[in-house]
Protein backbone atom coordinates (compact mmCIF):
# COMPACT_ATOMS: atom_id res chain seq x y z
CA UNK A 1 0.00 0.00 0.00
CA UNK A 2 2.86 2.43 0.73
CA UNK A 3 4.10 2.15 -2.84
CA UNK A 4 0.60 2.72 -4.17
CA UNK A 5 0.29 5.82 -1.96
CA UNK A 6 3.66 7.12 -3.08
CA UNK A 7 2.77 6.57 -6.74
CA UNK A 8 -0.47 8.46 -6.27
CA UNK A 9 1.34 11.32 -4.56
CA UNK A 10 3.92 11.47 -7.35
CA UNK A 11 1.21 11.59 -10.00
CA UNK A 12 -0.76 14.25 -8.12
CA UNK A 13 2.35 16.39 -7.56
CA UNK A 14 3.05 16.21 -11.30
CA UNK A 15 -0.52 17.25 -12.08
CA UNK A 16 -0.21 20.22 -9.70
CA UNK A 17 3.11 21.20 -11.29
CA UNK A 18 1.58 21.10 -14.78
CA UNK A 19 -1.54 22.99 -13.68
CA UNK A 20 0.63 25.77 -12.23
CA UNK A 21 2.59 26.17 -15.46
CA UNK A 22 5.62 23.95 -14.73
CA UNK A 23 7.49 26.39 -12.44
CA UNK A 24 10.99 25.60 -11.19
CA UNK A 25 11.89 25.24 -7.52
CA UNK A 26 8.52 24.24 -6.11
CA UNK A 27 8.73 20.44 -6.21
CA UNK A 28 8.64 20.10 -2.43
CA UNK A 29 5.61 22.36 -2.14
CA UNK A 30 3.79 20.33 -4.77
CA UNK A 31 4.80 17.07 -3.12
CA UNK A 32 3.45 18.19 0.26
CA UNK A 33 0.22 19.47 -1.26
CA UNK A 34 -0.23 16.21 -3.18
CA UNK A 35 0.53 14.19 -0.07
CA UNK A 36 -2.20 16.01 1.87
CA UNK A 37 -4.72 15.58 -0.95
CA UNK A 38 -4.01 11.87 -1.42
CA UNK A 39 -4.16 11.19 2.31
CA UNK A 40 -7.47 13.04 2.54
CA UNK A 41 -8.81 10.86 -0.27
CA UNK A 42 -7.58 7.73 1.46
CA UNK A 43 -9.17 8.96 4.67
CA UNK A 44 -6.16 7.98 6.73
CA UNK A 45 -3.54 9.60 8.83
CA UNK A 46 -0.67 7.79 7.11
CA UNK A 47 1.31 10.95 6.48
CA UNK A 48 1.06 12.00 10.12
CA UNK A 49 2.64 8.80 11.28
CA UNK A 50 5.30 8.72 8.56
CA UNK A 51 6.51 12.32 8.65
CA UNK A 52 5.51 15.75 9.83
CA UNK A 53 5.61 18.16 6.86
CA UNK A 54 6.31 21.04 9.27
CA UNK A 55 9.43 19.33 10.55
CA UNK A 56 12.29 20.21 8.20
CA UNK A 57 14.47 17.32 9.36
CA UNK A 58 11.95 14.67 8.33
CA UNK A 59 10.83 16.22 5.04
CA UNK A 60 11.38 13.99 2.03
CA UNK A 61 13.79 15.15 -0.65
CA UNK A 62 12.11 16.77 -3.63
CA UNK A 63 11.41 14.44 -6.53
CA UNK A 64 14.14 14.53 -9.13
Amino acid sequence: MALDREDRIRERAHEIWQREGTPDGVALDHWIQAEKEVDAELGGKAADSERDPDNLISRPPPPS
